[in-house]
């Protein structure tokens, strides 16, 4: 095993050894464990309104004015983007993983470039890319205004 193998999670992150593929897969991870923990977050603050209406209000407050500012539109589309990316990128991963847009097996040749990350892979991902930004954008005009687009 080289000491390239033995980097762990930091190894995700290197800019120059992978493509955008890489980054995207990181990124799925990470938005993963952020899901997760707003999860675990939002079900222990729901749950508080067991312990009655005064101490629901000061969670409410606590988490709308964090810092003391108006944060809690700005959290709101953080946790909207961040889930529109998972998912987004979650189907683009199923439907390359089982094949679906990939290329025909061909018989490898140098320089051995990989087909599968070139051609449909791309558009798949440009056009994913799109549909991220458009529903992220009308979801935080939503959040910060109440109109729907």
């Amino acid at each position: 095993m080289t000491i390239e193998n033995k980097k762990g999670w930091i190894s995700w992150f290197n800019p120059f050894k992978y493509g955008t593929d890489r980054w995207m897969f990181a990124l799925h991870r990470l938005t993963g464990i952020a899901l997760g923990l707003y999860l675990i977050a939002h079900v222990w603050e729901t749950s508080n309104i067991l312990n009655g209406q005064v101490t629901w209000d000061k969670i409410m407050v606590d988490l709308d004015y964090p810092f003391g500012a108006h944060y809690g539109p700005f959290i709101l589309s953080l946790i909207l983007i961040v889930a529109v990316y998972h998912a987004l990128n979650g189907i683009r991963l199923t439907i390359v993983e089982n094949g679906l847009m990939l290329p025909k097996p061909y018989r490898p040749e140098f320089p051995y470039k990989a087909k599968s990350l070139r051609g449909l892979n791309n558009l798949l991902k440009i056009v994913l890319g799109i549909f991220m930004i458009l529903i992220s954008a009308i979801g935080v005009i939503f959040i910060f205004t109440g109109v729907i687009v």
